[in-house]
């Protein structure tokens, strides 16, 4: 079976951004001299991102290695460009672009291209459209963006982890390269109006112009740093991923990188110390944060602060004779700075691939293919990174270099938008067309002679709750949601906004069926509750029923304060809409019968602290949440038809099926799972107004809860049914309500 999407893999994907290889820094005297220091702490960075992504233990934050990059960027590149305005004047846009892409565009196109290929063949079938989407959106950094929009998507919450996901931070790179010249440009134009010319020919005037543009610095990194602060609080993804949010952090560096002259007059046991101090916050920053950390938000000013410091602290010469700029320029730390872009590009994809081959691995075995990563990261450098960045050819022609990075941008976008278009043969193409073999229906029995959608032996009048399973022969032929459009097989209430997303609390009116009916049933809790629409629209339709719709994501039933781990935060538009919900089916307009469910989750928030619960409390607060509930139901008189959650399979059916045609109950849930208390549904038990409706014996068997009923693809992801098959259990929703209906 395949394993779990994300599994061995830290939940929280930090990667590290390029930076220019030749640390050149500024100096007092407003030149420039090689900071091996600076070299030397890239290797501090990118070790501590891949020892985070590789799941050692002692580096719960080394994802924090993102914002040593940006730092470092900021100072290299303020220092570049204000070096530039001073000698020259003036900056050019189209020649600092044009170094950009001669540094960066080779070698990360080159990563694009072979990984794609390898995607091809590695990858399931099923995922080679989104990594074929992942490879567009690197080749023109945005891949940010994309990233921020899939780590608030509730429906992209189980997909496997792309090999390219690291480029989200070559993203926030670029889109920092395209505006920071702008802003330095601008604020020499500035100061040029105010004296009437932009060079700056004396010592007190550059002084001068320093501070203005220190200031204007300090004022970005302010509103920067507030914003990241807020996005923190409520939308976290955003504020980690977006460039506005992290522009504080390249500022930072900037500012290091304004101060030289300032800072390399301060006492040498001074900046000695400072390093020092330096190190040991970025290390305990490594050592202390963790993923369940909110970030940046506050946690990211001690990394950030700390590299700003430690680059302050060799801002003299002489200061590379002792402390942390001699340790930071041993020349094993510099070799492994060298090399620290071309790693960053190679160590994910290598992970990444290797774990969809051969499964989950140990904290052992992805530390050996971090490292060989390490070999096509050298070969790359060696003949692809340096010579291209310095050839004489492209250092002479800035359109030459624009041109080489706008071509292999389009020819990395190609790539990608083939694997989209034409994506992998085999399993995904015989999903498409082969039947489901007799031998592996759950049921047995004579011939049916229901209808070709219907199974037999279904029944529709109001007996018992459910058939044996045994005498259901659900009808066969080709696999139906086939496993390449499995995933879009949703309810309708997801396209037309009846299905809350997570930011949303008010909902429309959502009426479906026969408005003038008698007998209105209210859907009401989270997207295990929004599966069972499509049965409950088809019910409507036949019966002459009202269903109104009262879901939203990741928000259940039961009255509990759910803790959104991709929000980092108390789901507070849960409880809003909740509460809203609960006010509503109490009101006059009482409906007929309520229909409750809910995902458990051991992810809840205390709310007599406000903090986040402990596990082994959670489940004795998921009952206490759904006795709440039910007693706001029962003071009302509202009946409720509680349904047991559908079994969960824990990994991703549609690719489990699509890689075992022949035998798709490979990818049965074992029976063992469903004692877990996720399933109870006990509570309905001491309320007088509630049912429990439990529905396994149609979904399982003795051998387990298969993936697929006769031509039936029961799952679209991790958990959730098919819109194909839930329609397909019409009659046994309905055979289970009917005795609960006046």
């Amino acid at each position: 079976m395949m394993c779990r999407p994300g599994r061995g893999y830290p939940r929280r994907v930090f990667e590290i951004p390029s930076v220019a290889p030749t640390s050149e820094a500024p100096t007092p005297g407003g030149g420039t001299r090689f900071r091996a220091d600076v070299e030397g702490l890239r290797a501090v960075a990118i070790a501590a991102v891949v020892g985070y992504h590789v799941g050692l233990p002692f580096l719960p934050g080394g994802f924090v290695g993102v914002d040593v990059f940006f730092v470092i960027s900021g100072f290299l590149i303020t220092g570049l460009l204000v070096r530039e305005v001073t000698t020259t004047g003036r900056v050019s846009l189209t020649r600092f672009w044009a170094r950009r892409a001669r540094r960066l565009l080779p070698a990360a196109t080159l990563v694009l291209a072979v990984v794609t290929g390898l995607a091809y063949f590695v990858l399931p079938a099923l995922d080679h459209g989104i990594v074929g989407a992942d490879v567009v959106s690197a080749a023109f950094y945005v891949s940010n963006m994309r990233s921020a929009v899939q780590a608030t998507d509730y429906l992209a919450s189980d997909a496997n982890p792309s090999p390219v996901l690291h480029f989200w931070s070559l993203g926030v790179e670029e889109q920092f390269y395209l505006v920071w010249p702008l802003l330095i440009l601008v604020t020499a134009l500035v100061l040029a109006r105010r004296r009437r010319r932009i060079a700056i020919e004396s010592a007190g005037d550059w002084r001068v112009s320093r501070l203005h543009l220190a200031v204007v610095l300090v004022v970005l990194a302010v509103a920067s740093f507030a914003l990241s602060l807020r996005l923190t609080e409520r939308i976290e993804p955003w504020a980690f991923f977006g460039m506005p949010t992290r522009a504080w952090e390249f500022a930072v560096g900037g500012l290091v990188a304004i101060g030289t002259a300032g800072l390399s007059r301060l006492p040498a046991l001074v900046r000695r110390a400072s390093g020092v101090l330096g190190i040991a916050v970025l290390v305990g920053s490594v050592a202390l944060i963790n993923a369940e950390v909110p970030y940046p938000g506050t946690a990211a000013l001690w990394p950030v602060l700390a590299t700003g410091v430690i680059i302050a602290s060799g801002s003299a010469p002489s200061d590379h004779g002792g402390g942390a700029p001699r340790l930071l320029s041993w020349w094993p730390m510099r070799a492994l700075g060298r090399l620290s872009y071309s790693w960053y590009l190679w160590h994910w994809p290598a992970l990444v691939l290797t774990a969809s081959l051969w499964g989950v691995m140990g904290v052992p075995a992805r530390v050996v293919v971090a490292l060989l990563a390490l070999v096509p990261s050298a070969l790359a450098y060696r003949f692809i990174e340096r010579p291209l960045h310095h050839h004489p050819a492209l250092v002479r022609s800035t359109r030459g270099s624009l041109g080489l990075g706008g071509s292999l941008s389009a020819a990395a976008a190609i790539v990608g938008l083939v694997l989209m278009v034409f994506p992998g043969g085999g399993a995904l193409a015989s999903a498409t067309a082969l039947p489901t073999a007799a031998d592996e229906q759950v049921g047995r029995g004579p011939a049916s002679t229901a209808g070709p959608d219907e199974p037999a032996n279904a029944g529709s009048g109001t007996g018992e709750a459910t058939a044996s399973p045994a005498a259901i022969v659900w009808p066969t032929g080709a696999l139906t949601p086939t496993p390449a459009t499995a995933r879009a097989d949703l309810p309708i209430i997801y396209g037309d906004g009846c299905h809350l997303t997570a930011p949303a609390v008010a909902y429309p009116p959502c009426h479906f069926g026969d408005t003038q009916s008698k007998i209105t049933i209210v859907l009401f809790g989270d997207s295990h509750a929004a599966q069972w629409f499509p049965t409950l629209e088809a019910i409507a339709i036949e019966h002459h029923w009202l269903v109104v719709s009262r879901t939203k994501s990741g928000c259940p039933a039961p009255d509990v304060t759910i803790y959104q781990r991709n929000l980092k935060r108390a789901y507070d538009e849960c409880d809003t809409w909740r509460a809203s919900v609960l006010a509503e089916l109490s009101g006059p307009d009482k409906p007929t019968l309520v229909i409750a469910t809910g995902t458990r989750t051991e992810s809840l928030v205390d709310r007599s602290t406000g903090d986040r619960m402990a596990a082994s409390a959670a489940g004795a607060e998921w009952k206490a949440g759904w006795t709440r509930t039910l007693a706001a139901f029962a003071a009302s008189d509202v009946h409720v038809a509680v349904l047991r959650d559908t079994p969960w399979p824990g990994a991703d059916i549609p690719v489990c099926v699509s890689s075992h045609l022949s035998a798709p109950r490979v990818c049965d849930v074992a029976l063992d799972a469903l004692d877990s208390p996720a399933y109870d549904i006990e509570m309905t038990a001491g309320s007088p107004t509630a049912h429990g409706v439990d529905l396994t014996d149609i979904l399982c068997d003795s051998r387990g809860c298969p993936a697929t009923l006769g031509k039936y693809l029961v799952y679209r992801d991790t958990s959730h049914l098919t819109a194909t098959f839930a329609r397909a259990l019409t009659p046994y929703l309905y055979r289970a309500l009917a005795p609960l209906l006046p």
